[in-house]
C-alpha cells in the first residue's frame, strides 16, 4: 500500500509535535517529582535534627534537675544516713516537678537505697552496672528498665566526699512520640535492635504498619542517619543508644503524603500538554499541504530521471527553496550522465595508479579464458609485489610510498602489450596478464619484467632501488577459472617469498599444502588443550672434564589424523598467524617446569622466534616462571637465530639485554646461515654461538667445512663466547671438534630428541653410557 507524501509529512509533523510534547511533559514531570521528593527528603532530615535537639533538651533538663536534687543539703544529709522514707518523699516530689517517670538513690557500695518505682532484684542488678559516674559529675544514657526504654541521668551526691548517686529518668513512651510528631509532622517509632530481631517499643504507627516496619528492619538492616525510600515510606533511622541494648528512633513520612502536591500538579501539566498538542496539530496540517504540492511535481520529474530521461522540464516556478530545488533538478539532469561514467570508471580502476582493480580483473580474466578457449591460445597470469615495501612507508612516508606504487604501475604498463592487462590488487600487489605467452616464453618475459626495475626510482633527490617478486601461473595448465588462477598465483608468490626466489612458478600440490596450513592454523589452540603437543629433549654435552650436561627443548606435534607434523611446518604457521607467542610460552612453561625437577642439574635451552623478541612482556614472563619453579637462571639458555635479531634490531636488543640482566644465557642458533657481522656480534649480549649443522654433518670429509668451523671457533673464543656444534653424527667428527677447541656438542651420535621420560633415563646415565660405548 502506497502512502502519499502529504500523509507522510503530516504524520512526521504530528509525530514531532507529540514527541516534543511528550518529552517536555515527561521531563517536567520528572523534575517536579524529583523536586518534591528532594524537598521531602530535606524535611525528613530537618525533622531528624529537631528530634535530636528535643532528645538532647530532655537530657539537659534531666541533668540539670539531677544536679539540683543532689546539691540540696537536706537531700545530701538523707543520703548520708540512708534515710529511705525521707529520700522516697524527696524523689517523688522532685520527679513530680519535672514529670520524671522514675527517680532513685544508690549508696556508695551500689546498693539501692530508695526508688519511686519498685524494682526487682534482676532489674536493679542490670541497672546498677550503669549507675557509676566516671569522669563528669552527671552522665546521661538510654537504658532498658523492666523491658521499657528510659532516658536516664546519673549524678554524684557529694558532701564533699562521694556519698552515692541519684538517678532520674523519662520513659520513652507514646507521650514522647506524640509530642515529637506534633513538632516534626513525622511518624516516629522507637525500636530496640536486639540479636533475635527488632522489637517495637513505642511510636505513632498503627499496629499493621508496626509489624511491617519490624519486618523491613530485620530483612534490610538499613544504615543509620541515611534517608531510605521504600514503596510506602521515606525513612530516616537515628541511633539513640548502643549499650547495653541498641535503641533507634525511626522517623518516617508516607510517600502518599509526599506525592499529594505532585499529583495535582501532574494533572495540570497533562491538560496543558494536551491543549498545546491540538493547536500544533492544526498548524502541522496547514504546513503539510503547502509543502506537498510542489514536492509531488518534483517527484514526477525524479521518476523520469530515474528512468534515464534527463531532458524532462520541471514545472515548479516558485521563488522559495522549492524553486531552487527545481533549478537544481534541471542542472542535475545534465550532470548525471557524466557522473555515471566517472563512477563506473572509479569502480573499475585504482585511483592511485589508474590501473584496473581487483574487481575488474575477474571479468578480464573471464573474457581472456573465453577467448583462449575458442582460439586455442594460452596466456600467463603473474602476481607481483614489492619486496619490503613496508620499510619504504616506514622509512620515508606514506606519500612517498604512493609515488613508488604509481611508478611501479607505470613501468608495468610500459612492458605490457595491447592485449595484456595490468591491475593493482591492493597495497603493493599487482597482477599482469600476458596474452599468448606460454611455457616457452614465460621465463623470458618474467626476467624481462625484473630487468625493467633494474633502474632506481627517482623521488625528488632520492634514488630508490625496488625489487619485485613474481608468482606465475599459466592457462590452462594451472587452472581454468579466474579464482583458481589468481589463488594459485598468490600461492606461488608466497612460496617464493619463503624460498627467497624472485620468480616462482606454481607447482602441483601447493593447494593441498595451503589447505593443510589452514587446517593446522584452525586446530592449533585445540591441539594445545588436547595435549597433542609435547616437548622432546635432545641432549647436549660439554667437552671439558666438568661432566656438565644439557638439553635443547624441541616441540613436537602428534596429530590424531596427520600423524607427526614437521615442527618447521607448524612453527611457520604459528608465526604467520600471530600464534607463535602462545606456542613459545607453552613450551617455556612446560620445559622449565620439567627441568626444575630433573635429578641432575642439567642446563636447558629453548628456542625463541623472531616475533618473540618483539614481545616486551616476555622477559617478565620468563623471570616469573623461573621464580615459580625455582629453576636457577644460569641453567636456562634462550636460543635466537641471526635473522631474528635483524627484525626491529633496537627493540630486539633491548629485550635481550633485559633477559641477560636476569642471569639468563643467550645463544645465537644456526650461526653462519644468517647475516650477522662482527660489529653486530659485539653488540649482542650473547654468551654462546651454535654452529649450524650444515657445516658439521660432513666435517670429517670437507676441508672447506673444517676451515669455516675452525674460523668460527677462533672468532667466538676471541669474543669470549662459548661454541656449540650441532649435527654431530659420528666419532670422527667429535674428535675433530675436540681438536678444534669446540666447547659443547649435540647430535644423533649422542642421542636423537627424546620424550621427557626417555630423556630422564638418558640423564640417569644408563642410555648415555650405552651410546658412547
Amino acid at each position: 500500500m502506497r502512502t502519499s507524501y502529504l500523509a507522510k509529512v503530516l504524520l512526521l509533523l504530528l509525530g514531532l509535535v507529540l514527541l516534543v510534547e511528550l518529552s517536555s511533559y515527561t521531563a517536567t514531570r520528572l523534575v517536579v517529582r524529583d523536586t518534591v521528593t528532594d524537598n521531602a527528603r530535606l524535611e525528613l532530615q530537618r525533622g531528624g535534627e529537631v528530634f535530636a535537639e528535643l532528645i538532647q533538651a530532655r537530657a539537659e533538663q534531666l541533668s540539670l534537675s539531677a544536679e539540683v536534687l543532689t546539691d540540696d543539703f537536706g537531700f545530701k544529709e538523707a543520703v548520708a544516713v540512708a534515710d529511705a522514707p525521707t529520700l522516697v518523699s524527696a524523689l517523688e516530689n522532685h520527679a513530680a516537678r519535672i514529670n520524671a517517670d522514675i527517680a532513685l538513690v544508690a549508696d556508695q557500695q551500689g546498693d539501692l537505697v530508695a526508688s519511686t518505682q519498685p524494682l526487682s532484684e534482676a532489674s536493679w542488678n542490670y541497672l546498677r552496672r550503669y549507675t557509676q559516674v566516671q569522669e563528669a559529675r552527671t552522665q546521661q544514657r538510654s537504658l532498658m528498665i523492666d523491658g521499657r526504654p528510659y532516658q536516664f541521668v546519673i549524678s554524684d551526691v557529694r558532701a564533699p566526699l562521694p556519698l552515692g548517686v541519684a538517678g532520674l529518668g523519662f520513659e520513652i513512651d507514646n507521650r514522647l512520640t506524640e509530642t515529637l510528631k506534633r513538632l516534626t509532622g513525622l511518624e516516629i517509632s522507637f525500636v530496640s535492635l536486639e540479636e533475635d530481631g527488632a522489637r517495637y517499643l513505642s511510636g505513632t504507627l498503627p499496629g499493621s504498619q508496626r509489624q511491617a516496619l519490624l519486618g523491613w528492619l530485620s530483612e534490610s538492616s538499613p544504615a543509620t542517619e541515611t534517608v531510605i525510600t521504600t514503596e510506602q515510606h521515606m525513612t530516616l533511622m537515628l541511633p539513640v543508644a548502643e549499650q547495653p541494648t541498641p535503641l533507634a528512633a525511626v522517623l518516617q513520612v508516607p510517600l502518599e503524603q509526599v506525592m499529594a502536591p505532585f499529583a495535582r500538579l501532574n494533572g495540570q501539566l497533562l491538560w496543558i500538554a494536551l491543549g498545546f498538542s491540538i493547536i500544533a496539530a492544526l498548524l502541522a496540517v496547514l504546513l503539510a499541504r503547502s509543502v506537498t504540492q510542489p514536492v509531488s511535481a518534483l517527484a514526477n520529474v525524479a521518476r523520469r530521471i530515474a528512468g534515464g530521461y534527463y531532458d524532462t522540464p520541471v514545472p515548479v516556478r516558485s521563488r522559495d527553496e522549492l524553486g531552487e530545488l527545481a533549478q537544481g533538478f534541471t542542472r542535475m539532469q545534465s550532470a548525471i550522465a557524466e557522473r555515471e561514467q566517472q563512477i563506473l570508471y572509479q569502480a573499475r580502476h585504482d585511483q592511485l595508479t589508474g590501473l584496473i582493480n581487483r574487481s575488474q580483473l575477474f571479468p578480464e580474466l573471464e573474457s581472456a579464458i573465453e577467448k583462449a578457449t575458442w582460439s586455442e591460445q594460452r596466456f600467463t597470469l603473474m602476481v607481483l609485489d614489492i619486496d619490503n615495501f613496508t620499510r619504504v612507508n616506514d622509512a620515508l612516508s606514506p606519500e612517498m610510498g604512493d609515488r613508488v606504487l604509481a611508478e611501479v604501475g607505470r613501468r608495468l604498463l610500459d612492458q605490457a602489450g595491447p592485449d595484456d592487462r595490468v591491475a593493482r590488487l591492493g597495497s603493493d600487489e599487482f597482477a599482469l596478464m600476458l596474452w599468448q605467452v606460454g611455457e616457452d616464453e614465460v621465463q623470458t618475459r618474467a626476467e624481462a619484467l625484473l630487468e625493467g626495475f633494474a633502474d632506481n626510482i627517482q623521488l625528488d633527490d632520492l634514488h630508490l632501488g625496488v625489487d619485485i617478486n613474481l608468482g606465475v601461473v599459466l592457462y590452462p595448465d594451472d587452472g581454468d577459472q579466474p579464482e583458481t588462477l589468481l589463488r594459485r598465483a598468490n600461492l606461488a608468490l608466497n612460496q617464493g617469498r619463503l624460498e627467497q626466489q624472485r620468480i616462482t612458478r606454481y607447482e602441483t600440490g601447493w593447494d593441498e599444502s595451503h589447505l593443510r596450513r589452514l587446517a593446522l592454523f584452525g586446530e592449533f589452540r585445540q591441539a594445545l588443550e588436547d595435549s597433542q603437543l609435547d616437548v622432546y629433549y635432545q641432549p647436549k654435552l660439554w667437552l671439558d672434564d666438568s661432566g656438565t650436561l644439557g638439553a635443547e627443548a624441541l616441540v613436537r606435534w602428534r596429530h590424531p589424523e596427520m600423524g607427526m607434523i614437521n615442527p618447521e611446518e607448524f612453527v611457520a604457521v604459528a608465526e604467520s598467524t600471530g600464534q607463535i607467542g602462545l606456542l613459545t610460552r607453552w613450551v617455556l612453561r612446560r620445559a622449565i617446569t620439567q627441568a626444575a625437577n630433573w635429578s641432575v642439574p642439567a642446563h636447558l635451552s629453548v628456542n625463541l622466534s623472531a616475533l618473540d623478541l618483539l614481545d616486551d612482556d616476555l622477559p617478565d614472563f620468563v623471570v616469573g616462571l623461573l621464580s615459580e619453579t625455582e629453576l636457577p637462571a644460569e641453567r636456562l639458555c634462550l636460543e635466537i637465530t641471526e635473522s631474528a635479531i635483524m627484525r626491529e634490531a633496537d627493540k630486539s636488543l633491548h629485550n635481550l639485554e633485559r633477559l641477560r640482566a636476569q642471569g639468563i644465557s643467550l645463544s645465537i642458533d644456526d650461526f653462519g646461515t644468517g647475516y650477522s657481522s662482527l660489529s653486530q656480534l659485539k653488540k649482542l649480549p650473547v654468551s654462546e654461538l651454535k654452529i649450524d649443522k650444515s657445516f658439521i654433518l660432513n666435517l670429517d670429509q670437507s676441508e672447506d667445512d673444517q676451515l669455516i668451523v675452525r674460523s668460527t671457533i677462533d672468532l667466538g673464543h676471541t669474543l669470549g663466547l662459548t661454541i656449540t656444534a650441532e649435527g654431530v653424527e659420528n666419532q670422527a667428527i667429535e674428535k675433530l671438534l675436540v681438536a678444534l677447541g669446540c666447547d659443547r656438542v649435540q647430535g644423533f651420535y649422542y642421542s636423537k630428541p627424546l620424550p621427557h621420560q626417555d630423556f630422564l633415563d638418558w640423564l640417569s646415565g644408563a642410555e648415555r653410557l650405552e651410546v658412547n660405548a
